[in-house]
């Protein structure tokens, strides 16, 4: 797993490369990483293929996500966001 930073509108966010990690370890790591965000807070991970758990477990901790287009075409990022009042956005 690598971490690094990618400057958006919303300043730096962190981002972690799971696509080197063999199953389950990149959904777990991400669940963790998305679990420990503060409200406001804003996490990309990449994973090796669409994450479809990744996403089911985030809808169902009320998470919001996007999943980014790639660059290169090689597994998937997901941007995943702790709204600030806890609550799920649409």
């Amino acid at each position: 797993m690598s971490v690094s930073y990618c400057v958006t509108g919303r300043g730096a966010v962190p981002e972690l490369d799971l696509r080197g990690l063999p199953a389950p370890e990149p959904l777990l790591q991400a669940l963790a990483a998305a679990d420990a965000l503060a409200p406001g807070g804003l996490l990309r991970v990449w994973t090796p293929l669409l994450p479809l758990p990744l996403l089911q477990a985030l809808a169902e901790r009320g998470l919001r996500y996007d999943v980014l287009p790639t660059v290169d075409g090689i597994g998937a990022c997901v941007q995943i966001e702790r709204c600030t009042d806890g609550a799920a956005r649409d």
